[in-house]
């Protein structure tokens, strides 16, 4: 039924209404499933667009109705918390780029309701952390994770990030990030190439939340979230990933050169992230600006079993949270790298991994070892359980 509702809700974006669109409507399980994907925003406004809300049934549009309606309300509390986030760091002289969120309700979705916000990414350099702190703190808001000078430790690869949060304020955190990968899971195969001077130099000034701030150029975005969907903590695991990827596209496709897409990706060691990414847009609902003579531009050398295995999974509609270590796996060439990815994924420095699960490091070593290998192999467990169904259904 998912793979069903998958094509009706890409066919709606397309302006393809499917033909079985009315009884998909009438699926009991089809509103859960497109606020666990974080679409339901999506269906509405393309079912309005396409002016075929008769087709649904009274109780689930008024639901979208609702939902719809209440998200313009939370994207508009955000904004707010956002302009006077933004306004605390350029008062302290700190640059930053917008990510994600926020900036994608207003400049990549046609409407701002339809992509949901629940924090606030902001990319600073690793150098202005301390004064970013202090700024933060000063107005109420306290990392949650781990102290900046600990995070600061965490060896390149690793966790870049911090979370913050103040009281009073429930819908939106702040998420302040110093390098755009951001991953409790070894990036150590291709973080060194990435070239955050490049990033900052290429990025643009606009207005999000009524302020001049700055945004990823439209080549970095692009790749950006391919990268940020392809993580293992991500995988593709919802469809709201495919959405964010597929609107930035049919944003900026008049203004794109594929090749300077493709030139980008290459230059900060994202190539194997940004085709695996536009791939799976394509196979999603992206074949219209997606063109196999523009994947092309794309492909890494060659395709390994275990990135061919992960494509595989999510052609089957089988998005999991944890399947895409299959690609890091493949970036780690030879027997003694992939050896390393392994033993780093479930012993990753005590400093990454406490802040990861929110424990202190003074918590027992023992026991948040024992909670990462656990979770690693219940992933690794989901993974076989569904090829077991597949081969023996």
């Amino acid at each position: 039924m998912h793979t069903t509702i998958d094509h009706a809700l890409f066919s709606l974006i397309n302006q393809q209404p499917a033909p079985c669109l009315q009884a998909i409507l009438s699926c009991p399980e089809l509103l859960p499933y497109l606020e666990i994907n974080g679409v339901a925003g999506v269906m509405f406004y393309h079912l309005q667009k396409a002016g075929l809300q008769h087709l649904a049934p009274p109780d689930f549009y008024d639901a979208l109705h609702d939902s719809f309606h209440s998200q313009i309300r939370k994207n508009m509390e955000c904004a707010a918390t956002a302009k006077k986030v933004f306004r605390l760091l350029q008062t302290a002289g700190i640059p930053f780029i917008v990510l994600k969120g926020i900036a994608l309700a207003e400049h990549v979705y046609p409407h701002f309701a339809m992509r949901t916000t629940s924090d606030l990414d902001i990319l600073i350099c690793k150098d202005n952390l301390l004064r970013a702190d202090l700024a933060l703190t000063q107005a109420g808001y306290q990392a949650q994770d781990s102290t900046p000078q600990q995070a600061l430790l965490n060896p390149p690869g690793y966790l870049a990030s911090l979370e913050y949060h103040k009281q009073g304020i429930t819908f939106a955190y702040i998420h302040l990030h110093w390098h755009l990968v951001n991953t409790s899971t070894p990036a150590i195969a291709f973080i060194k190439n990435v070239d955050m001077d490049r990033v900052w130099e290429k990025s643009l000034v606009v207005k999000v939340a009524a302020t001049e701030v700055r945004i990823l150029c439209p080549e970095h975005l692009i790749i950006y979230l391919c990268e940020h969907a392809l993580r293992v903590g991500h995988s593709f695991d919802r469809l709201i990933l495919v959405c964010d990827i597929l609107y930035a596209i049919k944003t900026y496709e008049a203004h794109l050169d594929w090749n300077t897409v493709a030139t980008e990706a290459k230059a900060l060691g994202l190539l194997n992230f940004a085709y695996l990414g536009l791939k799976i847009v394509q196979f999603y609902g992206g074949e219209e600006f997606l063109r196999d003579d523009i994947l092309k531009k794309f492909p890494p050398p060659s395709l390994s079993r275990t990135e061919r295995l992960f494509l595989a999974l999510q052609e089957n509609h089988f998005r999991m949270r944890g399947s895409s270590y299959l690609v890091y796996l493949a970036l780690s060439r030879g027997p003694f790298n992939k050896g390393h990815l392994i033993l780093r994924t479930l012993f990753p420095p005590l400093p990454v991994l406490a802040q990861r699960v929110r424990f202190t490091l003074h918590a027992p070593t023992n026991a948040l070892y024992f909670q990462r290998i656990r979770e690693v192999m219940s992933h690794v467990f989901k993974i076989f359980k569904y090829f077991y169904r597949m081969i023996y259904p």
